[in-house]
């Protein structure tokens, strides 16, 4: 019997948007993802072999999204794809992966209660943001509450946990609206009227892609002062911020493991190695961050099981850790979710964020929200590797 030929290199499915409403915010983690695989090809790939993306633009439409997964794995022949930002999207890719017995990355914060097998959760859920924002909030700003967010799946799943742990604090919602996902749909003259006849002390924003820059520049029109009542937001990221004019974002709070301005030696590593790569203007957010970072994820079990299958993967990167910009990171085993390291930020004249809360601590993830305590988010109690 003749020996087994090898493939030349391993073959990735990328799928990110580069056109449609959530664009911006995906280029930017199409090149987080781009960089990872070029530092790994050049450092001589994984057991001698290239790592080869597949790129394709699903146009931020979940059904797009669903035909191009089903021609990446069906005729592309790959076994892993590194994509998907709206949950909306996540959920039309995740059926074509489970029932192929591959693979998705997901590098996207998002609502929690789920799990799959086959997807590996690199974005925070629930406990590893919406805790540590609402804390920050209701002790900083007060504990009325007004919720707007885009008309989808995300948006009011998170906004029913904020309003949860609001209510947990002891505060209150005084109103939740929700606006269409096109631009020119939104009517943000009723959302403004709203806010000023409820007079919250913080807007909490599930407004996702171009209607983001609409909103801020709307709220700045009304005369709002951020410094009393800001917009706090997990959806803002300097993605979209790059997209709004000087100062407009300037004062709002934002929740995430990464933001581009962490004064820390990897991070700056990985803020030049990015700009050198994709432009000196180039927008480094969150989810770019987590789209790289997953990359070196899946090269580190890759290098250990010396197969791409799912079956084989899986096992491995339950045993590895990998120094991302945000800190040491893992995947957690029970439910294929990351953990991370929260802080809360507050936007700069510059768009970018300043750290305001960073207890420096990695949480591990509880996407159920079954083991999170509102007044002190746990560490995950794990020794972290190499610090």
């Amino acid at each position: 019997m003749g020996k087994r030929s090898i493939p030349d290199s391993w073959r990735v499915g990328v799928l990110f948007s580069d056109t449609g409403v959530t664009a911006a915010v995906e280029r930017t983690q199409r090149h987080g993802t781009l960089l990872a695989i070029e530092e790994i090809n050049a450092a001589g790939g994984i057991a001698g072999r290239k790592i080869e993306p597949v790129v394709l633009d699903p146009a931020s439409t979940p059904r797009l999204y669903r035909d191009q997964a089903e021609h990446l794995l069906d005729v592309e022949r790959v076994p892993v794809i590194f994509g998907c930002y709206m949950s909306s999207t996540r959920k039309a890719v995740l059926p074509v992966v489970e029932a192929r017995k591959a693979l998705l990355f997901y590098p996207t914060l998002y609502e929690g209660f789920e799990y799959s097998r086959s997807c590996i959760y690199t974005g925070a859920c629930p406990n590893q943001n919406s805790v540590q924002l609402v804390n920050y909030l209701t002790a900083h700003y007060g504990k009325r509450l007004f919720i707007v967010g885009s008309n989808y799946v995300y948006p009011y799943e998170s906004n029913r946990i904020i309003a949860d742990l609001y209510l947990q604090s002891g505060g209150t919602v005084l109103h939740e609206m929700y606006v269409p996902l096109a631009v020119d749909e939104i009517d943000m003259d009723e959302v403004i009227a709203q806010i000023r006849r409820t007079q919250p002390d913080v807007i909490y924003s599930t407004v996702v892609g171009d209607g983001i820059a609409r909103f801020y520049e709307a709220y700045r029109a009304a005369g709002f002062d951020p410094a009393t009542m800001p917009i706090a937001s997990q959806s803002t990221s300097e993605a979209e911020i790059a997209q709004m004019n000087p100062g407009i974002a300037e004062g709002h709070i934002g929740v995430s493991p990464y933001f581009a301005a962490i004064d820390t030696p990897a991070n700056h590593r990985f803020v030049a190695a990015f700009r050198r790569r994709f432009g000196a203007d180039a927008v480094i957010a969150a989810a770019a961050e987590a789209a790289y970072f997953q990359v070196h994820l899946y090269a580190a079990a890759l290098a250990r099981a010396e197969s791409d299958r799912a079956q084989d993967l899986l096992p491995q990167l339950y045993e590895v850790e990998v120094d991302a910009p945000q800190g040491r990171i893992r995947i957690e085993r029970d439910n294929n979710h990351t953990h991370l390291w929260p802080k809360v930020g507050r936007v700069t004249a510059a768009g970018q964020f300043d750290l305001v809360y960073d207890p420096k601590t990695r949480v591990r993830p509880d996407p159920y929200m079954l083991e999170y305590r509102l007044d002190a988010p746990a560490a995950d109690g794990l020794p972290v590797a190499g610090l």
